[in-house]
């Protein structure tokens, strides 16, 4: 029992961080994308008024690389909670397969004195 228990917590942990990670490279798709769009939707501006255009860019790419930072940092805060549950979940098990060992280590003296 303590095994499928222990299997289950690790597969758990696993999902959770398999899930953070989606869901950060999933966002950061989107915004690939969505800026994709902006720049497309921005070029026949470059022929048409130059000035506005680089404008525009400077401004994009700097909304981009802020967007960017932020994405990061999230990652590194999913990777950090993500690393302590696995820190938790190890930390569960190690205290059951203990409590097992101990259980069975004094039901085997007992089984010995009892033959003795």
């Amino acid at each position: 029992m303590a095994d499928q228990e222990q299997t289950a917590l690790w597969a758990d942990a696993n999902r959770r961080v398999l899930d953070d990670l989606s869901e950060l490279s999933i966002a950061a798709l989107r915004g690939q994308h969505d800026a994709a769009v902006r720049w497309h939707a921005m070029w026949p501006e470059l022929f048409a008024d130059p000035l506005r255009w680089y404008q525009k860019v400077l401004l994009e790419s700097v909304d981009m690389a802020q967007r960017t930072f932020r994405l990061i940092g999230a990652n590194a805060k999913a990777l950090s909670q993500a690393v302590d549950r696995v820190q938790a979940t190890a930390e569960q098990t190690g205290q059951r397969v203990q409590e097992t060992l101990s259980i069975s280590a004094s039901r085997a003296r007992e089984a010995v004195r009892r033959a003795a």
